[in-house]
């Protein structure tokens, strides 16, 4: 069976009554039958990535793997600790039946941190995989970032195939790995994506809408949309109804469509661009670190995204009637609030924190358009002022 690239047409949508967009780029329906295929490529700072993705894919992408490395070498099977044993078992068979010599790799546990990436790389030299040969990485987002560092470096570069369990990581971890953390400082130590490719298989993901797995997929697939264009949040916002329908062939589309727009994103030659995949994150990740997990993840980054378009307003950037729109995406897709009491002082204290950190600037990620988020210099008393009024809303 081919695979299909996905591609797309600008089609106005009439009559349209809600505040959203009016235009929509339309995705082609994807080949049917046993499996649903499509086949995304992504650009990313220093490469390329090839998406293959599907419903039902894995234990079928060997011989695809096989034509585009050339004569099959060896191949390292890792899974990372709890992964299903069938699975492993399925990519096994998939990747022998195509000529590879497989050889299973026992990821290490750990976190996500430089003495894990250490361990994968003495893994990789065990079973004495070259820059010649190939690694299939299934797990989560901690695992695969890991994964991708260590493989990354092992004899200047060997080839990934990344195979996300969740779709959140699907979204991020092959354009944006997860910073790896230090003592006493997480996330510090970034590293672009550098994977090949990335196999995305929605049988294995949880697609109920109402849970938090697809609720934080959407909630990514929001924050990337307002990031990329005007045209990338028309698609999410026409394809939310279906989303939360838990349609799989369209959660299938949009989860390559966002995975694209990410990638659009962070290889983009413009800094500006670039820096606005921080969308979201400012008062989500001191949020964070305040309710010590006691709100999810979806709802902190929605959230964070109603206080930056507020800021933005405030700011004189974005007009009250995108600010709605954006607020309107967020509630079709079912995303959530905090409903945690916060102290407004600390959670100031802690958004300088956690922006000085990593930056002498304080600037936060606020929309000028749907479609598209800069940096911006927010005064105290302005940042008081709002976190205050968000604080007492709760």
């Amino acid at each position: 069976m081919s695979d299909v690239d996905q591609t797309a047409a600008d089609q106005i949508a009439p009559g349209e009554k809600n505040p959203g967009p009016a235009a929509a780029e339309k995705n082609p329906e994807p080949v049917t039958g046993e499996l649903h295929r499509m086949r995304q490529w992504v650009a990313l700072r220093n490469a390329s990535l090839d998406v293959r993705g599907g419903i039902g894919l894995s234990g079928h992408v060997a011989k695809d793997l096989r034509s585009v490395v050339g004569k099959p070498h060896a191949c390292a099977l890792m899974g990372e600790p709890g992964a299903d044993p069938a699975l492993l078992d399925t990519y096994h068979r998939d990747l022998s039946s195509a000529g590879f010599e497989v050889r299973p790799v026992d990821m290490p546990e750990g976190g996500c941190d430089l003495a894990r990436v250490q361990a994968i790389a003495e893994a990789l030299g065990e079973a004495k995989i070259t820059g010649d040969d190939l690694v299939v990485v299934i797990g989560g987002e901690v695992a695969l970032s890991c994964a991708a560092l260590a493989c990354s470096l092992w004899c200047g570069g060997v080839g990934l195939v990344e195979v996300p369990t969740d779709a959140a990581t699907a979204l991020t971890i092959s354009v944006t790995p997860r910073a790896l953390d230090m003592p006493g400082a997480p996330r510090m130590l970034s590293h672009d994506g550098t994977a090949r490719f990335s196999v995305i298989d929605a049988r294995l993901f949880d697609l109920d809408p109402a849970h938090e797995e697809m609720l934080r997929a959407f909630s990514i697939m929001a924050a990337v949309a307002a990031c990329d264009s005007n045209k990338a949040f028309e698609r999410l916002w026409d394809s939310a109804d279906d989303l939360v329908a838990g349609d799989e062939q369209v959660i299938l589309r949009q989860l390559l469509d966002s995975v694209k727009s990410r990638g659009r994103v962070v290889a983009s030659t413009s800094a500006a661009t670039r820096q606005s995949i921080s969308y979201g994150t400012d008062l989500a990740d001191a949020l964070r670190s305040l309710t010590g997990g006691a709100v999810p993840e979806s709802a902190l980054l929605a959230d964070g995204m109603r206080f930056s378009a507020r800021l933005a307003v405030a700011l004189e950037q974005l007009s009250v009637d995108d600010m709605f729109t954006q607020d309107e995406l967020l509630e079709r897709l079912g995303l959530g609030t905090c409903e945690v009491a916060v102290d407004p002082e600390e959670l100031v204290a802690r958004m300088h924190a956690e922006r000085y950190r990593r930056t002498n600037r304080f600037m936060l990620a606020t929309p000028r358009a749907l479609g598209r988020v800069r940096l911006s210099a927010v005064p105290d008393d302005l940042l008081s002022e709002h976190v205050a009024a968000w604080c007492a809303s709760r």
